[in-house]
């Protein structure tokens, strides 16, 4: 490749017309639903990826530290004046599809960024010890997005499980899709949030579902009948819970449960307590 001296501001003018098609045609288009469409030929790819490698390799002056920070700049300034604005005040479902598109969109940006600034991560991150270009840009998101709205995305989404669990109507391909959001949210600097977030609160909240649920049944079924449920919670949580959840969730899932709901000393310490209860009415009914 042929290097010669590029002026900065020629330079980035014509990354940023790039970036700029990048963003209207998101605006314009909503959720990508083709993962290989291509918005820029092979050979435009390569005039702005030139364009980069010339204003990094250049020795005087070498651009590949203002390049890596306006890379972040540009991802800060989408969040704040798209992303945010569309997701703040949404509720519910609709925050949970705002969520999805945004993220796709998210996706189908950041795999044309890095197309652009690849030799950011062939040499500058590692030599300056910073984020790749794709963990820089998940950080962010991280850091601006999810950390202001995990708490309605969680809540949202556990309230709409335990709703299933009513036998209510759900969209459980909503629900599949933003626990997928939620899990692709990784880098090597980030824990998963899927499973230091989601996954614990979705454990304890089942927990306090099924401890009603075992409390309501003990009194108000007989032994045998307390059991069949039993059985049955046990098989209809783990379809329901193959659905949505990474797979690494269901057996913990169906484990917490099976505590709540068929752990033998608490059914027997219930069982005793209505047996006692029974003489003391002088009811003729049993429960055990």
């Amino acid at each position: 490749m042929a290097l010669r001296v590029v002026d900065f501001h020629a330079g980035w003018e014509k990354i940023q017309r790039a970036i700029d098609r990048i963003v209207s045609f998101v605006d314009d288009n909503g959720v990508i639903r083709d993962e290989n469409f291509r918005l820029f030929s092979a050979c435009e790819s390569m005039s702005i990826y030139e364009t980069v490698y010339n204003l990094c390799t250049q020795k005087d002056p070498n651009y590949e530290k203002e390049l890596y920070r306006r890379y972040e700049d540009f991802f800060h300034h989408y969040i704040n004046t798209r992303v945010l604005p569309a997701m703040r005040g949404k509720s519910g479902e609709h925050l949970l599809r705002e969520t999805v598109r945004r993220w796709r969109d998210y996706k189908f940006i950041m795999r044309w960024m890095k197309l652009f600034f690849l030799y950011l991560d062939q040499f500058f991150v590692g030599r300056y010890n910073r984020p790749t270009i794709r963990n820089a840009a998940l950080l962010i998101l991280h850091n601006l997005v999810y950390e202001e709205m995990k708490g309605d995305i969680i809540s949202t989404v556990l309230s709409l499980i335990n709703e299933d669990r009513d036998g209510k109507p759900v969209d459980r391909t909503l629900v599949k899709q933003v626990l997928e959001v939620v899990f692709d949210l990784q880098s090597e600097t980030l824990n998963v949030p899927y499973q230091t977030d989601f996954e614990p609160a979705l454990l304890d909240s089942s927990g306090a579902y099924y401890a009603l649920k075992m409390v309501n049944w003990l009194q108000n079924l007989p032994y045998p009948e307390y059991m069949f449920q039993v059985v049955e919670c046990l098989n209809a949580e783990n379809f329901r819970a193959m659905q949505y959840l990474h797979p690494s969730t269901v057996p913990k899932l169906l484990e917490r449960t099976k505590f709540e709901i068929a752990n033998p000393d608490r059914i027997d310490a219930n069982c005793l307590a209505g047996k006692v209860q029974q003489l003391k009415l002088g009811s003729n009914s049993y429960y055990c």
